[in-house]
């Protein structure tokens, strides 16, 4: 069965794409052509043949492999494929492959071509994250060519990439009054489902495989066994299949408020049953979720106080926020929970939430500028950012001072602004360090006061030095 289908490019033009199943194996193939004749041709010739033509050289014999026939033929080759990643596989190279470099014979192929291909990619823009899988299917089928012996070396090694931005950077956490915000616009069959997202942190396509053979409500700790998720086959149907990564199998704790939720649901349910489902019993599918429960229960929460704008994923987010902020579950044992395949992926995506690091950094900082910053807030320094012809001193800090009532100090040991002021600095618990001996600019006792003239900066909320003021000699009038 061979058909023609049109579709309408970003920038106005039309793309005609000729869709057939191929010989033997059965699977769709798709091949799109820029023009209305070409599909045509094409068309009248997988009618008659069963196979798209092959590329000729200019003799009329076949040419050597090209760029998209050695990505095709690694696709072929692979051995207990998932079904999903076969069709994903497909769709980047007839979608971003073989238009692009397909074309191009594999002995010509080098580090040009890939890097323009790359620099393509990114200027439609496309997601670091895409083009680093697109570049991982043409390196994976460069290996498959270098094994077959087409070529001595594989050209996608070395070549650099775009930064990875990654992808929960956008994440959205929420408040537990946010949630409760979202969980009240929330369809009725739906909010267990969305209850188990948020304590739990699994994955949508792993909460709505869950069984009631996975549920555990009799043990001391009630539990749930994560060991499937939804996959989507090679024509756009879905199956059971391993979770993201082997680590995604695991078995998570349910607290007592998820356990009682939970019961009713489970009281009909057995065995293989999933026990979330749509109204009608079947998968709850995440594009129509979003679309008919999820944007609405987000609208409906904005319309009473909700600033954001949370997806489906960031319940998760949220949960693993909880648990970093609540600061009793160590970071090894929440990465587990989340069935992430390393601590390193916790850290990088929610290591800014941990508190106790917060609260390290906080501390480190008071302790590095203890003596520069008054505890009132003003700031003191000295000697380095005098004007011109002022005293200097060496090295000097300022520690433990106190602004106090003039009336409060002797005469002889005030320090205070040039200006009128009613605080005084107490000169006595003034301390310059220099050399082996206290001084600033002179060997005189700073604390009689004679002759002594320090000159420094009082910054009063403001670090511009044409905002300070200077203080002088120990002068002060009651």
């Amino acid at each position: 069965m061979v058909s023609i289908s049109t579709r309408l490019r970003w920038d106005g033009s039309i793309a005609y794409s000729v869709r057939w199943r191929e010989f033997g194996t059965q699977r769709q193939r798709r091949l799109t052509v820029g023009s209305e004749q070409e599909a045509i041709s094409l068309f009248e010739h997988l009618k008659c043949h069963g196979r798209p033509p092959e590329p000729e050289s200019p003799s009329g014999q076949p040419g050597p492999p090209t760029v998209a026939e050695v990505v095709q033929e690694h696709i072929d080759l692979l051995v207990r494929p998932a079904s999903g990643a076969v069709a994903t596989y497909q769709r980047m190279l007839d979608l971003h492959i073989r238009h692009a470099i397909g074309h191009i014979a594999l002995e010509d192929f080098g580090y040009r071509d890939i890097i323009r291909w790359i620099k393509g990619l990114s200027s439609k823009g496309i997601a670091p994250k895409s083009i680093h899988n697109m570049h991982g299917l043409l390196s994976a089928a460069m290996n498959t060519a270098e094994r077959l012996q087409y070529i001595t070396r594989n050209p996608c090694r070395g070549v650099p990439l775009p930064a990875l931005d990654r992808v929960d950077d956008g994440a959205r956490f929420l408040t537990p009054e946010e949630f409760f915000l979202l969980l009240d616009g929330m369809n009725r069959n739906y909010t267990a489902f969305v209850q188990f997202l948020v304590m739990t942190g699994t994955r949508f396509g792993e909460a709505t495989a869950i069984q009631a053979a996975d549920i555990d409500l009799t043990s001391r700790v009630p539990t749930a066994r994560i060991n499937k998720a939804w996959k989507r086959d090679g024509q756009s149907g879905y199956y059971l299949g391993p979770t993201k990564t082997g680590a995604g199998k695991r078995t998570i704790g349910i607290n007592t408020s998820l356990a009682n939720l939970l019961r009713p649901l489970l009281s009909d349910r057995t065995g293989t049953e999933l026990v979330f489902t749509t109204a009608a019993g079947g998968r709850i599918g995440h594009k129509p979720f979003w679309q008919h429960h999820w944007v609405p229960a987000v609208q409906a929460a904005q319309t009473n106080g909700l600033t954001k704008s949370p997806r489906i994923h960031d319940l998760r987010h949220t949960h693993a926020s909880w648990l970093i902020q609540d600061g009793a579950m160590p970071l090894f044992a929440i990465s587990r929970r989340l069935g992430h395949a390393s601590v390193r992926t916790t850290e990088q995506i929610y290591g800014h939430l941990m508190p106790q690091a917060l609260q390290d950094g906080a501390d480190a900082t008071e302790r590095s500028i203890q003596g520069f910053i008054h505890p009132s807030g003003c700031e003191l320094m000295l000697g380095r950012n005098s004007p011109s012809g002022c005293p200097k001193t060496h090295n000097a800090r300022f520690v433990n001072l106190e602004l106090l009532p003039c009336s409060s100090i002797p005469r002889q040991q005030r320090l205070r602004p040039t200006e009128r002021g009613a605080a005084c600095i107490d000169a006595s618990v003034l301390r310059l360090s220099g050399g082996d001996q206290d001084h600033a600019g002179g060997d005189q006792d700073h604390a009689a006061g004679t002759s002594f003239t320090p000159e420094f900066h009082w910054y009063a909320g403001s670090s511009s030095l044409a905002e300070s003021r200077m203080w002088r000699k120990p002068v002060c009038s009651s």
